[in-house]
């Protein structure tokens, strides 16, 4: 109930500070899903909320939490913390459970926001969690600088099949997928 109000309320702020275009899909399938993209700005959560009909359960740098305030919306939102300097194995667990039970996980799988686009930046915990709970991705790109009135363009890609990864070694198989994940969200438009 306050996630589905929130988020009127949210589309509402943004329609008013920018004009959105969003190119690709954005009805997701009631499968597990995680949604992997780019991070360029703190509005980027709230963007892919409002953007995607099911609700997205995003991992948010712990951090964000010890203000009282923002920590209850951020629950409120279904967001969980994470500590990005040492991720537990509950933190993943929790993770791949939330996706089983056919939630939609929402991650930047550069950890962060970043300037520079590198593959380098990319962390392989995604590709495990997928990989672990079964889960396709859909790699998303976002393009905006979030000035007032401003386009913010959205890039839906198509689903990357976490099965079409079963024949690739496991010592392996995090690294290619995370490559995927890059290639998809940082393809030439």
């Amino acid at each position: 109930m306050f996630y589905r109000f929130a988020r009127f309320l949210l589309k509402i702020i943004f329609k008013i500070r920018y004009r959105l275009v969003v190119h690709g899909n954005t009805n997701l399938p009631e499968t597990p899903l995680i949604i992997c993209a780019n991070h360029i700005n703190l509005w980027d959560p709230i963007l892919l909320a409002i953007i995607f009909d099911r609700p997205i359960r995003f991992m948010a740098k712990k951090e964000l939490f010890e203000n009282k305030f923002l920590g209850f919306l951020l629950e409120k939102f279904g967001a969980f913390p994470v500590d990005r300097d040492n991720v537990n194995i509950k933190t993943i667990k929790d993770a791949i459970k939330l996706v089983k039970d056919n939630e939609v996980l929402g991650i930047f799988p550069e950890g962060t926001r970043v300037k520079t686009v590198s593959e380098e930046n990319m962390k392989t915990g995604v590709a495990m969690i997928a990989s672990r709970a079964g889960a396709d991705v859909i790699p998303v790109f976002i393009n905006s600088d979030y000035k007032f009135r401003s386009k913010v363009e959205v890039f839906v890609r198509d689903k990357i099949a976490i099965s079409s990864f079963d024949d690739i070694s496991k010592d392996m198989r995090n690294k290619e997928i995370t490559k995927a994940i890059y290639e998809n969200i940082y393809k030439v438009n």
